[in-house]
């Protein structure tokens, strides 16, 4: 697995797995299955490390221009981690079992909230996909779209009313990517990025043993 150097600062193994992992829930809540995952791991690898040399650029541009965040914004993103770990006591055992000191992880937070500001500069003027663009997206993937009967485990057509929302959302995240996409090239162009081989498919570090079996089932 690949992993890179943008501007001399190496892109952690970690940043990619986290942005595999990204992909990979939201090709799942998309349809994707298990399989067709497994199937298309080293694609969705290559886009990993990309969205994580994209990540990288995007956060040191937010940084350079200094986005406004107000403390009200960390808080709320503070309180949606609280939400998805099960509650304040499960937050502040993470940061304990991290080590990570509330402050430290509120600044982290900050950057965060600041790259999303640069994200939304970058998207402004990105149409929402129009009925017509949901419904032609249905036809040409109609075939697609099933669910398996409990009782009989025959596979039952979903219908465009039953997707509608889905289809709209995946249209409406494949355009703001392309925005975002395009400013990236532009920070990319004047950027020096090195691609670095890893020894691990995974992206897991095993040091100089290149012949190391993780176990998680790509090495």
């Amino acid at each position: 697995m690949k992993t890179a150097k943008v501007n001399g600062a190496e892109i952690s193994a970690e940043a990619v797995r986290f942005e595999l992992d990204r992909l990979v829930r939201f090709y799942a809540s998309h349809g994707m299955t298990a399989d067709e995952v497994r199937k298309n791991l080293p694609k969705l690898q290559e886009k990993a490390l990309e969205q994580a040399i994209g990540a990288k650029l995007l956060l040191d541009r937010a940084s350079q221009l200094d986005l406004p965040v107000g403390a009200k914004e960390v808080d709320d993103e503070v309180s949606k981690v609280v939400a998805q770990v099960g509650g304040e006591e499960n937050y502040k055992k993470a940061l304990a079992v991290q080590n990570l000191p509330e402050a430290d992880f509120r600044r982290e937070l900050e950057k965060g909230a600041r790259v999303n500001k640069l994200v939304e500069q970058a998207c402004t003027g990105v149409p929402e996909p129009t009925e017509k663009d949901v419904a032609d997206f249905y036809e040409a993937h109609r075939s697609e779209y099933y669910a398996e009967s409990k009782d009989t485990g025959r596979r039952i057509a979903l219908t465009l009313v039953d997707v509608h929302d889905q289809i709209k959302d995946l249209l409406r995240h494949e355009a703001r990517g392309r925005a975002v996409e395009a400013f990236v090239r532009e920070l990319r162009d004047a950027a020096t990025i090195e691609y670095v081989e890893t020894g691990c498919k995974c992206g897991h570090d095993h040091g100089h043993d290149h012949s190391h079996d993780c176990g998680c089932g790509h090495c």
